[in-house]
C-alpha cells in the first residue's frame, strides 16, 4: 500500500513540475518581506533500536522574514504520524530555521534549523511523550506560479534525541510557498 502511495506522490510531483515550469518562465524569483511555506508528503521513520523503517504521512510549516534575497530567517515545524491497530506514533520538531538560496534569482535552496523535538506514542487512552533536542536539514526548489507564489517540492531530514530515545525522519513532499 505504501509503495503505491509513493508512486502516486512522485507522479503528482512530476506533473506539478511540468505544469509550473511553464508558469515559472513568466514569473521571476522575487523574495522580500514575510514568507510562509506549508507542505505535505510521505515520511520514513527510523530509530536506533527500531529494526526497520516505518512509512507514514509527514508535513511541515515554516514562516519568517527575508533578510536578503538569498537568506531567509524564521521558525518551522515538521511532523510525521502513523496510526495502526488503535495505536498512534507521532514524531515532530519545532526549530529556528534558515533558508539559503545560492542564487538570488534561482529557486534552489538549502534549509536547516535547531530546536526541540518530540516522540509521542498513544494507545487505548494512554499517551507518553519524550522530548529532546531537534534538528532539520533539507533541500527544495521554488517553481514560481505567480509573482509571490511557488510550488515547492522538498526533501527534509529531521531528528530528535534525548537520553531515553531518538528518532529520525526522512520526508519528501510538495509545499506552497508565499514570498
Amino acid at each position: 500500500m505504501i509503495p503505491r502511495k509513493v508512486v502516486q506522490l512522485v507522479a503528482v510531483c512530476a506533473l506539478s513540475v511540468s505544469v509550473v515550469g511553464i508558469a515559472q518562465a513568466q514569473n521571476a524569483q522575487v523574495r522580500q518581506g514575510f514568507w510562509f511555506s506549508g507542505g505535505l508528503g510521505y515520511g520514513s521513520l527510523g530509530c536506533d533500536n527500531c529494526g526497520s523503517r516505518e512509512g507514514g504521512i509527514s508535513g511541515g510549516l515554516s514562516l519568517g522574514g527575508t533578510i536578503t534575497p538569498r537568506f531567509l530567517l524564521g521558525v518551522g515545524t515538521s511532523g510525521w504520524t502513523k496510526s495502526q491497530q488503535g495505536a498512534t506514533l507521532t514524531v515532530g520538531e519545532l526549530d529556528a530555521r534558515v533558508r539559503f538560496y545560492p542564487s538570488a534569482t534561482g529557486g534552489f535552496f538549502v534549509t536547516g534549523g535547531i530546536g526541540v523535538g518530540s516522540v509521542t506514542g498513544s494507545a487505548s487512552g494512554f499517551s507518553q511523550t519524550e522530548t529532546g533536542g531537534g534538528a532539520i536539514l533539507g533541500i527544495g526548489y521554488d517553481y514560481r506560479v505567480a509573482r509571490n507564489t511557488s510550488i515547492t517540492p522538498y526533501w527534509n531530514g529531521y531528528a530528535m534525541k534525548n537520553s531515553n530515545t531518538d528518532a529520525n525522519v526522512g520526508q519528501i513532499g510538495i509545499a506552497v510557498t508565499l514570498h
